[in-house]
């Protein structure tokens, strides 16, 4: 699936590095890996991190998507490089959890922070990344994408040393496929599979061949048609082809570096967000550790 997937940590962060004692500045913290009982905890954290014009754009902030975690947190095995984290105060509630996948040596991801609203400003973030940090000694670099219009997590990544390498533009278009006839040569690659998904957790993906092009297409939601090359855009036909197989579908979202909208040909576009692409080679220093 092309979204940011959660997977568990027990194969990943050494039993050494599990309940990691907080720093003075966020006093009581500790950090664990996540369970599978956190799945839920989880999907409410994250629903509630999005702006809600965002969510039908969003794998993440579909309700299915707590039973999604649930499984992939019970198999971390299938999962490796993966790096799931909750937070949890003295107390034991859970006050903000991280995401993280070890791309290449060196080098990690970070797909999500989240805090809950009660407890930001006290350090929580900053201590999830140095849990994950301290168990993965190599890490030299992290590189993560953020909203541009999100502020308080862009002053924390200004903190940690990020900075911008490129812009990424969410474009959709509210579908206007009048008199436009649905593509005859069309083939759903895994259509049992792709209705299946949608209807456990909100979203899924789908292949689709038509003639010698192949199109691989994301459902963040059951209304949207994600189209994964700006390509597609010109294939009214196909396009048609997908809404009579799946007669939800209303709009099509489609991203692209730069602030240039690609050519349509099944509806306006129109931007609904802003991305950035970021990274850091300095987050050990940043985070004060070796």
């Amino acid at each position: 699936m092309n979204m940011p997937v959660p997977y568990g940590v027990q194969s990943i962060v050494p039993a050494a590095d599990v309940g990691v004692p907080s720093r003075a500045d966020a006093p009581g913290l500790r950090v664990r890996p996540a369970i599978v009982a956190d799945a839920e905890w989880l999907a409410e954290v994250s629903q509630a991190s999005f702006a809600r014009h965002l969510h039908d754009y969003l794998t993440s902030a579909q309700p299915g998507v707590g039973r999604f975690w649930e499984v992939v947190l019970a198999h971390p095995e299938s999962f490796p490089g993966r790096c799931f984290l909750v937070a949890d105060d003295q107390d034991g509630r859970r006050l903000g959890f991280a995401d993280l996948t070890r791309v290449e040596p060196g080098l990690a991801h970070l797909s999500y922070i989240c805090v809950v609203e009660a407890a930001r400003g006290r350090g929580v973030a900053r201590e999830l990344l140095r849990a994950y940090a301290r168990a993965h000694p190599d890490l030299r670099a992290m590189r993560l994408d953020v909203f541009a219009d999100n502020a308080p997590a862009r002053a924390l990544y200004d903190r940690l040393g990020f900075a911008a390498d490129s812009t990424t533009t969410w474009w959709v278009a509210d579908l206007a496929l009048g008199g436009v006839a649905p593509a005859a040569d069309v083939r759903f690659d895994g259509l049992h599979a792709a209705r299946a998904w949608l209807d456990t957790y909100g979203f899924g993906e789908l292949t689709v061949v038509a003639g010698d092009a192949t199109h691989v297409l994301g459902r963040p939601s059951p209304g949207v048609l994600r189209c994964f090359d700006p390509a597609t855009l010109r294939r009214p036909a196909v396009v048609a082809a997908v809404v009579r197989a799946f007669p939800g579908i209303d709009r099509v979202l489609v991203m692209t570096p730069g602030e240039d909208a690609p050519p349509s040909a099944v509806g306006p576009l129109r931007a609904v967000n802003r991305s950035l692409r970021m990274s850091t080679t300095e987050i050990r220093a940043r985070l004060e550790l070796p």
